[in-house]
C-alpha cells in the first residue's frame, strides 16, 4: 500500500468517528424509591452480578448515586468471607437512568427514572 492510500484511509477513519456523538453520562439519583423501583433496580443489579437475587446496601437511592450490591450470605459452615460488595453508580445518559459498575465500567439500563444528583 502507498503513503497516498495510507493517508486517505487514517482520514476516513478519523472524520468517521468525529460523527459519532455519545451522550454525556452525569450522576443521577432515582425518581423515586419506592417498592416498584427497587424492585426494578434489584432485578437489573441481580442479573448484573449473575445471581438470583441480591441484597443492596444501606442508602437511600433518591438522594444517593451510589448503589452496593452485597455479597451473598454465609454458608452455614462459613464464619468468615473475603467477599466484596459490587459497586454501581447511577448515571443520566441521553435520559435514561444506567447503573454503571465501577469495575469493569459495564452499564445497565435500570429501567426506572432518575434525576441528575446535585451536590452528590
Amino acid at each position: 500500500m502507498n503513503s497516498r492510500t495510507t493517508v486517505c484511509l487514517i482520514a476516513a477513519a478519523i472524520f468517521t468517528g468525529a460523527c459519532q456523538t455519545v451522550a454525556p453520562k452525569t450522576p443521577a439519583v432515582l425518581a423515586s424509591a419506592d417498592d416498584a423501583t427497587i424492585a426494578q433496580v434489584k432485578s437489573v443489579l441481580a442479573d448484573a452480578v449473575g445471581r438470583a437475587t441480591i441484597d443492596l446496601g444501606p442508602g437511600d437511592l433518591s438522594r444517593t448515586s451510589t448503589i452496593s450490591v452485597l455479597p451473598p450470605p454465609l454458608a452455614a459452615r462459613e464464619d468468615r468471607s473475603m467477599a466484596t460488595p459490587v459497586v454501581f453508580d447511577i448515571m443520566l445518559s441521553g435520559g435514561d437512568c444506567y447503573a454503571v459498575r465501577r469495575e469493569t465500567g459495564e452499564a445497565f439500563a435500570l429501567g426506572v427514572p432518575c434525576l441528575a444528583a446535585t451536590g452528590n
